[in-house]
Formats: C-alpha cells, structure tokens, sequence
C-alpha cells in the first residue's frame, strides 16, 4: 500500500475498520500507516459511513479484500476518478461457491472488491444505508446509477484495459 500510495499525487488516507480491538490488527495497522477505527454492533454501512466520516479526501476507497487485487490497482483508480472523470469505480470478482457441485449448477457470484466514489456524489447520496449489512455497497452503487452518475463497474483486467 505504501509504495501504491507514494505514486499518488496528494495524501492518502489509511483508515482500518475493525470490530474489536486485536493486538495482530493494531500491529498491522501501524505496519501500514493506518489509523484503526473500531466499530462493534453496527451495521456495514454503517461501519462505512463512520469511516468516510472519518476520513477528509475528496476520492474515498473502501477495500474489501486488497490481497487479490494488482499491484496497480490504486493507480488505476486514480486514472479512472481523477483524469476519466468517473464519479464512482466498482471492482468486482467472482466468488465461487464453497462447494463443487453447488459451483457446476450455478453462476459464481459477483462480489466488490473495491469500492471508490468521488465524495461529493456519496454526500449529495446521503452514503450507505446504515441499515444494510452485506448489501451496503450494491444499494449505493443503484442509487448512484440512478442518479445518472459515471460508474465505471468492471472485473480488475477489464478496469486496467478501461483506464489505459
């Protein structure tokens, strides 16, 4: 993340949701140059909401699960928000099913990997319902989309080809 970030014009915020303090997490976070924000007992997007609240960038990101992404991935994003003009990015992956013969009769499911959204448009949207759990960011992406905001949604090597 680090060297992601140093390619960046600007400051990157580091902010890292946890729901209960852990020793290994806080460690790191520090490892990282993040600030750890812990939030039990609330909804995702409510958790999201705190943290964006948290947070002072114009861009914000939210990471779902950084170890499957490129090494370029922040870079892009910064392409895609800041010289393309989209209001929002979605990254997403698929996500197999636990079980192989559940995987052969169905479609993988689609899941956000990363979430970034120009601020303005997640504040003029009221961001996440706090009430939502696992389907904060899909809500939010509908609501934007609904807005007729620019959102580019794509797998990351179709994000990379995109954003060139």
């Amino acid at each position: 993340m680090e060297k992601l970030a140093e390619r960046l014009d600007g400051e990157v915020e580091r902010w890292f949701i946890v729901d209960r303090p852990r020793l290994s997490l806080g460690k790191l976070a520090e490892r990282y140059g993040a600030r750890t924000l812990t939030l039990s007992g609330m909804a995702r997007g409510a958790r999201l909401n705190a943290a964006a609240n948290c947070s002072h960038g114009d861009v914000l990101v939210f990471i779902e699960s950084p170890s499957e992404l490129s090494d370029t991935w922040l870079h892009e994003i910064d392409q895609a928000l800041r010289l393309q003009a989209w209001d929002a990015l979605v990254l997403v992956a698929e996500r197999r099913s636990v079980s192989a013969w559940l995987s052969r009769i169905g479609r993988a499911r689609l899941h956000t990997q990363v979430f970034a959204v120009q601020r303005v448009w997640f504040e003029r949207l009221g961001g996440f319902d706090p009430e939502l759990e696992g389907r904060a960011e899909r809500d939010l992406l509908g609501r934007l989309q609904a807005c007729h905001a620019r959102v580019l949604q794509c797998r990351p090597e179709e994000c990379r080809r995109s954003v060139s």
